[in-house]
Formats: structure tokens, C-alpha cells, sequence
């Protein structure tokens, strides 16, 4: 029995970097060579992975949602005897997996096809992920006797960088992970979407009002701040114009949903960002999405980033920054983003301006200005939009 490493394979010319999304086996589970084993996503497609080998996943060097780049280590396996040279394979629909080149057979023990380097058990990676070292720099690390990486020997590490750095101008630290996948998801939407944007201001007073009845309220049953309200009228906008709650799948299928799954950029401490992410939407009472949206934002503060292949439309809040305007970002799979900044006065009325980003190949300018309309009626409304959803629940 041996131990090999199962490598990120290389499905196309060009490609630099993938995404874990999930993993289809677990440690101890026993593999044939050619069975399913995880799932990432490419610049061009989601893909399933095939093992390479026939035999047991000792240990996944890497997390779900980890950004790796191809030919990096992303499973330890137990194969028995001496294994041929595969390159994992994996299937997607639009996507055909290349051949991974290999080097030449290395003079035992190592396997043909595999690495077989330091170990680093569990405990030592857990333990360097707690002191913020990449999976890539934690492979750099020697160890201090034999082959095996022990938590001592990251201790030992980091005291001699930081003995290393003293003095210097500079500091390197590595991006936190939900930088890195959000990086990852902007440059893949870079290479696939064509992006517009408008821009109209609308009015807020009825969102202040609204918002500032149930905080009055001590029997009310939820306390929804405004843009919690203005989110409310967003996704119930997508009701009338179905292209908002829709995907595109390659560049010939219309995926269009009966109701939208909802994306809230959440920021966090050191100015990351992750997704809240409210699954059906413009199907829930008022209550229930407020009370949905809260228990989702919470969890993303918490550093739980929800953002998946599911997501439609995006929104995005600066009430509180000081900020009126902005041009926001699109981050696919969803078919737009809205931005909503703070709210200033027009002839004495409190409005925001309202902008949208949204992809070109899917959505014109006619269509992108009716739904933005469209939400600007929800805002000035929102109190009876609200009211008539309460009257429904109740009835």
C-alpha cells in the first residue's frame, strides 16, 4: 500500500485556476478509479472530477470553495502496489477534459504518476489554516526530523519569518478566502458577461416610513431596517418582468425560474465581502423574508458565504457610507446587480439613486429601464406592498 497525491487536472489550454465546489467522497471511502469523486467549477463550466486511481481517500488537502491552481495537490489516496500514470478526468457538459502531461517514472519509492512528499497530518493543517498559511506556503515548510510536518515545526516557521521580516518595508499576508473565491468569481464573470448599466433616482420616504412603523411597533413581528423593506420590493418586482429571475445557460438557453433566488453583498470586518442569499424569494410573505434575510445576513457576518449557481440577482447597499453613487459590479451567474446608495433630499423628499448593472446578452436597455421602474413604484408603495402582504397572510 502507498500513499499518492490526486492533482487538479488541466482541462484546457489556458486555464490557470479552479474552484472546489463540493466533494462527492469523503475520508475512508473506498474509490474506483474513474468514479466521481468531486465537483469545481472553471472559467467556462461546473465539472465533476474522476479519480485517477482505484482505492481509499486517505485526506482532501483543500477546503470546499478553495481556489487551487491546476496541477496542485488536492487529495491524499492509499492505492495498492505500483500505479500507472492518469491525469483525473472530468466531465461536464459543455467541457471535455484534457490530458494532463506527466513526468517520467521517478526511481522508487516513488509511484509513477503520483508525489510522495512530506505528510501533513490533520491536526497540522488545521492548525495552519488557525495561523492564516496557505496550502500552498504550508508545503514549504520542512520538517524538522523524518517526513512529517508537526504543528511545532509551523511554529518554527513563523518565528523565523517574522525574524526575517523584522525591519522590513513591507509585509506580505495572504488574501483571506472569501477574497480569493470573490476574485475568483469576478474574473471568471469578467470572461463571460457583457455588462450595462443605468441609473434613475426614486423615492424613499415610504421605505423610512414603513421601516420606522414596525420599529414603533413592540408587537410587531419582525423589525426590518430600510433596506431590508427596499429588498422586499426588489424581489417582488421580479414578479413582472421574469428575465430578472432567469439564467443563462451557455449562450442559446433561457433558464427562466418561477421565483428569484436572492444575493445581499454582506461586508465583514477588514473589509471582506460574502453573500446572503435568500432562496425563493419573491415567493415569501413580508414577515417571512425579512425574518429569512436577517437569519441569512447573520450567518454571513459569521463568515458563511452562501453565494452559489443559483443566484439570479444580486443587491447591494451603501445607506449609512455617505455614499449616493456607484456604478456596481456584476458578478455572474446572477443576470444584474443593484446598487441603492444613501438617501439625500429633492425638493424636501428623501430619495436614492437607484443604478444597474446588468448582462447585456441577456437583458437590453428597454427591458433593464421597465424593471428599474418597476422597483421605484415597489419603493413609493412599499407601505401598502406591505400591507397587502400582511392582509394575505392573515386572510
Amino acid at each position: 500500500m502507498a500513499i499518492v497525491e490526486v492533482l487538479v487536472p488541466q482541462l484546457g489550454e489556458g486555464l490557470q485556476e479552479v474552484r472546489v465546489l463540493r466533494f462527492l467522497k469523503q475520508p475512508g471511502d473506498t474509490v474506483q478509479r474513474d468514479e466521481h469523486i468531486y465537483e469545481m467549477e472553471t472559467d467556462k463550466a461546473t465539472v465533476e472530477v474522476e479519480s485517477p486511481y482505484t482505492g481509499t481517500i486517505v485526506e482532501w488537502l483543500a477546503k470546499e470553495g478553495d481556489i487551487l491552481p491546476i496541477g496542485a495537490p488536492i487529495a491524499r489516496m492509499e492505492v495498492e502496489g505500483v500505479v500507472e500514470t492518469a491525469a483525473p478526468a472530468a466531465h461536464a457538459p459543455q467541457a471535455q477534459a484534457a490530458t494532463k502531461p506527466v513526468a517520467p517514472p521517478a526511481p522508487e519509492p516513488v509511484i509513477v504518476g503520483a508525489r510522495l512528499e512530506v505528510v501533513i497530518p490533520p491536526r497540522t493543517r488545521a492548525y495552519a489554516r488557525q495561523k492564516g498559511l496557505s496550502e500552498e506556503e504550508l508545503r514549504r515548510i520542512p520538517p524538522a526530523s523524518g517526513n512529517k510536518l508537526m504543528p511545532e515545526d509551523i511554529d518554527t516557521y513563523l518565528a523565523t519569518r517574522a525574524t526575517a521580516l523584522a525591519g522590513a518595508e513591507y509585509v506580505d499576508y495572504p488574501l483571506p478566502q472569501q477574497q480569493r473565491a470573490f476574485i475568483y468569481r469576478v474574473k471568471r464573470s469578467s470572461q463571460l458577461v457583457v455588462p450595462a448599466t443605468i441609473r434613475r433616482p426614486a423615492r424613499w420616504d415610504a421605505i423610512q416610513r414603513t421601516a420606522a412603523r414596525f420599529k414603533a411597533d413592540p408587537n410587531a413581528p419582525v423589525q426590518p431596517s430600510e433596506f431590508q423593506v427596499f429588498a422586499y420590493c426588489v424581489a417582488q418586482a421580479t414578479l413582472k418582468h421574469p428575465k430578472f429571475r432567469s439564467q443563462l445557460v451557455g449562450e442559446e438557453t433561457l433558464r427562466q425560474y418561477e421565483h428569484v433566488n436572492l444575493g445581499v453583498a454582506v461586508a465583514r470586518p477588514g473589509d471582506e465581502l460574502v453573500t446572503a442569499l435568500v432562496k425563493n424569494a419573491s415567493a415569501l410573505d413580508f414577515v417571512t423574508f425579512v425574518r429569512t434575510l436577517q437569519a441569512q445576513i447573520r450567518k454571513a457576518r459569521a463568515g458563511e458565504d452562501q453565494a452559489d449557481a443559483s443566484i439570479q440577482l444580486l443587491l447591494t447597499y451603501m445607506g449609512g457610507y455617505q455614499v449616493v453613487d456607484a456604478i456596481p459590479v456584476l458578478v455572474s451567474p446572477a443576470v444584474a446587480i443593484l446598487f441603492a446608495g444613501e438617501s439625500f433630499l429633492i425638493d424636501g423628499v428623501p430619495h436614492v439613486n437607484l443604478v444597474l448593472t446588468f448582462d447585456h446578452r441577456l437583458i437590453n436597455g428597454v427591458g433593464a429601464a421597465e424593471f428599474l421602474n418597476e422597483v421605484a413604484r415597489n419603493l413609493e408603495q412599499a407601505e401598502t406592498l406591505v400591507a397587502e402582504a400582511a392582509a394575505q397572510v392573515s386572510g
